[in-house]
């Protein structure tokens, strides 16, 4: 088993290094293309990378293509390893082909762009142009002073093709390349014949190594939708976004006069980035920055199109408002790329009661059927068939009943009185006995007369359906013998939701510090009331679906609701820009605490450290303990405010600076005083309380079971025990061993935290009082000296995944 796992270890390192080698580097290279004078000329390249400290930047001038009889001189200027200058060109040093190339432990990186000749007599239509493996490309040349002689082609400098002069249309000449392979990449000039190159022109070729829309090393993977001229990369699948926008599929747009992969770029005194040419990693290549087009990069786009070379139609719709920057800008209640996705959220009717195999007219959206039989049962669906091409619906259901148990016996035992009993079954009777007793021999009396009591079926939604409403306050269900008339319920109206706004420009993009299926994480610069400040920036992706956006709007209720407090992670403001919600929060410089505690194991990453100091972490007892003080803090704040977290464990607090504890990741909380969970998904077992775990059921009371993990710094929970096992043992009062480094009283006060009465376990008032008293006594409550076989609590990231 262990050379087992040592084989896993490995291969997912493998893994990991060949990802961060193959993806696209933040390398941008852009030149003054709107100078025509070449000693007011510059080539620029530009790092963006978090360790560009490691790299080195170099510009070079390609003398293979065009060669030169004299070494170039023109002059580089280094900003450390982060950018690099060329500038102080002499006669035709700016005119040829350029590289710019960042050096690490890994081959060079290089990217390339072209500079023609100012007053040349050919302008390529595209500097780069780009095609797939397979396809044909037409590479073409406007003529600035048409003649009547042939034109010779060439390849990398060598000689490739000549086109007639009678063969030249419409003041350009054409060369048509079919079937291209990845032979076929490289640099193709024109000129006349005869003529010196410098009169001609040079334009790149780029073939991507997949067909269209594939990536991968059989090109078999489909790539994602790369949105407003982003590329996708065959080798790993990410979209390289054009200069001006960002995001995993280069759905969001930078602030004008900004690019880079985080948009943390800027274009310096051309504010606005005209006259500038930039140059991407390939398969980008080359273009203007969005908003400008033409062989100079000076022309603004026309009316309607926007974007890198103003290749692109706004076709706003819905009152959007076309910006040549950054496309669509979309009123109020509307989103997405042509402002055609709209931000209301359908009607919802659950109490419903459906008699299959009649007809009613509705439109409806079905998302879910459920099922309840004579017992109560919840019946899935096991097959289902929905006709929708007329205005009336039926449904043919098939559906299979679980076993149902025949008995069931409880005995409670209480000292107060009345006596309430817990976790009954819906549907069933009960014969109920009561039973006196008391200390000592002979101290039980008989049992009292029989009671017999049922219980009724619990209100569960038996059908969800989503129902568009055409018009007026009533839905009609058309039956058989009849009608029956439901009436809406008119909804509270709800407060007026107030928070502290962020305007755009006032936001400087800078790393995505975290990432998922819909949602991104991205440090930011922001300016609030004449100061700046860092600030994390939470925003959904382009693809994120209605309930993502209703839960994201949740998650500000939620923010605005609590108000601040120094151990939460407080709202800053929000901002709504093109339809979308970003919101602002604090910055937490040193992650989340599990992270960080996991980083402390100073005797796993630096032992000699260890053994010389004589501690098993870099941080001292009383540091872990006030995690501990200042997470019970919050959570007294959000218990007191009748918010439920329901995810309270260490990946969800974050350490702020002065190493502050702050609770973070409000997503799935509830301002509520029990909360039921309805919907299946995947659950934290190892961080649940009992209830939660059994019955889905959440209070504040549930919240307690990871708030002194601090004591393992970072273990795992249960390590070595799965899930079925933990289902089986926690009803059955097991509980985790206490660590040889923690306290009695620390031990004493988890193992309250752990009581299965939700009621008998102390309040958040009370352990955080608790934990302030031991921290004011300056004891080692967390002992983390090194003690002969001292070990940590174990990690294992594949449970903690179940």
């Amino acid at each position: 088993m262990r050379i087992t796992n040592t084989k896993m270890i490995l291969w997912v390192f493998a893994l990991c290094f060949f990802t961060l080698s193959d993806a696209v580097i933040d390398l941008t290279m852009f030149s003054a293309a709107m100078i025509r004078t070449p000693e007011n000329f510059s080539i620029s390249c530009i790092n963006g990378e978090r360790n560009s400290a490691q790299a080195k930047l170099d510009i070079k001038k390609d003398n293979k293509i065009l060669m030169f009889s004299s070494v170039p001189q023109y002059k580089m200027h280094k900003s450390g390893n982060k950018m690099v200058v060329a500038r102080d060109f002499s006669r035709l040093e700016n005119i040829g082909i350029f590289y710019c190339e960042s050096s690490q432990d890994f081959p060079p990186v290089e990217k390339i762009t072209m500079i023609n000749n100012l007053d040349n007599d050919f302008v390529p239509n595209s500097l780069t142009l780009l095609a797939n493996v397979g396809e044909t490309v037409h590479l073409t040349m406007h003529l600035l002073n048409p003649q009547r002689r042939d034109v010779t082609w060439k390849y990398n400098g060598n000689y490739y093709y000549m086109t007639h002069w009678i063969d030249m249309f419409n003041e350009t000449v054409e060369l048509t390349v079919e079937n291209v392979k990845l032979d076929n990449q490289g640099i193709y000039s024109a000129s006349y014949v005869g003529d010196t190159p410098l009169n001609g022109a040079w334009m790149r070729l780029i073939v991507r190594g997949c067909p269209s829309q594939k990536w991968g090393p059989n090109c078999i993977r489909d790539c994602q939708e790369c949105l407003n001229g982003g590329v996708c990369h065959e080798v790993n699948g990410d979209c390289i976004c054009p200069p001006g926008f960002m995001g995993t599929h280069c759905e969001t747009a930078c602030r004008e006069g900004m690019f880079g992969q985080n948009c943390q770029e800027t274009c310096g005194s051309k504010l606005n980035c005209k006259g500038l040419r930039f140059c991407l990693p390939d398969p980008y290549g080359c273009s203007c920055a969005s908003g400008w087009f033409g062989s100079h990069c000076e022309n603004a786009c026309h009316n309607g199109m926007y974007g890198p070379d103003c290749k692109f139609s706004c076709k706003c719709q819905n009152g959007g408002v076309c910006s040549r920057f950054s496309g669509c800008q979309c009123p109020r209640g509307w989103r997405g790329q042509h402002c055609d996705r709209s931000g209301r959220y359908l009607n919802s009717y659950s109490d419903m009661h459906v008699f299959f195999s009649h007809y009613f007219n509705i439109i409806c959206i079905l998302l879910e059927i459920l099922y309840i039989d004579q017992l109560c049962n919840l019946i899935k669906l096991l097959h289902s068939v929905f006709l929708l091409n007329n205005p009336t619906l039926k449904m043919n259901e098939n559906f299979g009943s679980p076993a149902y148990p025949k008995s069931i016996f409880l005995s409670v035992y209480s000292d107060k009185e009345p006596i309430t009993l817990m976790n009954l079954e819906p549907s069933t009777r009960y014969y109920v006995r009561v039973q006196l007793s008391r200390p000592g021999e002979g101290g039980e009396g008989d049992p009292g007369p029989q009671a017999i009591m049922e219980t009724d079926c619990p209100e569960i939604i038996l059908l969800t359906i989503h129902c568009l409403y055409l018009q007026g306050e009533e839905t009609i269900l058309q039956f058989n013998s009849g009608t029956l008339t439901l009436t809406r319920r008119p909804k509270p109206t709800p407060e007026p939701l107030t928070y502290p706004i962020l305007e755009w420009e006032n936001i400087k993009f800078e790393d995505v510090i975290g990432e998922g299926n819909f949602g991104q994480v991205i440090k930011a610069m922001i300016k609030k009331d004449g100061n700046k400040m860092s600030a994390a920036i939470k925003m959904l992706k382009e693809f994120a679906s209605e309930n993502d956006h209703r839960d994201f709007a949740g998650e500000l209720e939620v923010l605005c609701k609590l108000g601040q407090h120094p151990n939460i992670i407080n709202l800053i403001g929000a901002c709504e820009n093109r339809g979308y919600l970003y919101i602002a929060i604090e910055y937490a410089p040193y992650g989340n605490l599990l992270d960080f505690l996991r980083k402390s194991r100073v005797l796993e990453t630096d032992p000699a450290f260890a053994k010389e100091h004589g501690t098993a972490s870099t941080l001292t007892s009383q540091q872990l303990l006030q995690f501990a003080v200042d997470v019970a803090n919050g959570m007294h704040y959000l218990s007191d405010k009748q918010f439920i977290h329901r995810d309270l464990a260490a990946r969800n607090v974050l350490v702020g600076d002065n190493l502050v504890a702050k609770i973070a990741d409000f997503g799935l909380s509830r301002g509520e005083e029990v909360y039921v969970k309805k919907t299946m998904g995947r659950l934290p077992v190892r961080w649940m309380a009992i209830e939660s775990l059994n019955y889905s059921v959440y209070t504040t009371k549930s919240d307690f079971y990871d708030v002194l993990c601090v004591c393992a710094s970072g273990g795992t929970p249960y390590c070595g025990m799965t899930c079925a096992e933990l289902y089986e043992k926690l009803p059955q009062g097991y509980r985790m061993e206490k660590p040889k480094n923690c306290d009695d009283e620390v031990y004493e006060l988890m193992r309250q935290c752990w009581r299965d009465r939700p009621y008998e376990r102390p309040p958040f008032s009370q352990i955080s009082l608790q934990l302030n008293r031991m921290q004011e006594a300056r004891k080692a409550y967390v002992n983390m000296a090194l003690f002969e076989n001292f070990t940590y609590a174990g990690i294992d990231a594949t449970a903690e995944e179940a």
